[in-house]
């Protein structure tokens, strides 16, 4: 997915259009439009630290053209960044947990 494409998925997820969004991340309404009408190249970093802090997301979900990024992992990415080393190694061992269950299932 490409920039636009990921964010009118989230904006359609949260029940936004482009002036709601622009109100709720203080990002002018001509900025989001410009997207829309001119393309995204030359999108500030100030700008995507914006949406991805009110996404919940990271900034490599709206760097990476990546279609296995969804939203839902790259939130995930973010709060296991914000974990304990102890803490991501719990996640770690849960998701080793599931990886041989899922394997199990398939043999």
């Amino acid at each position: 997915m490409d920039f636009l494409e990921k964010l009118n998925d989230l904006m359609e997820k949260n029940h936004l259009n482009k002036s709601t969004l622009s109100k709720a991340c203080n990002i002018p309404y001509t900025t989001i439009d410009g997207w829309y009408k001119k393309g995204y190249e030359g999108l500030k970093l100030t700008t995507l630290r914006k949406l991805a802090e009110f996404f919940g997301t990271s900034l490599d979900y709206w760097a990476s053209e990546d279609k296995e990024i969804t939203a839902e992992k790259s939130e995930i990415l973010k709060k296991i960044q914000k974990m304990s080393d102890s803490e991501a190694r719990a996640v770690l061992a849960f998701v080793n947990t599931l990886d041989s269950m899922n394997k199990e299932k398939r043999e």
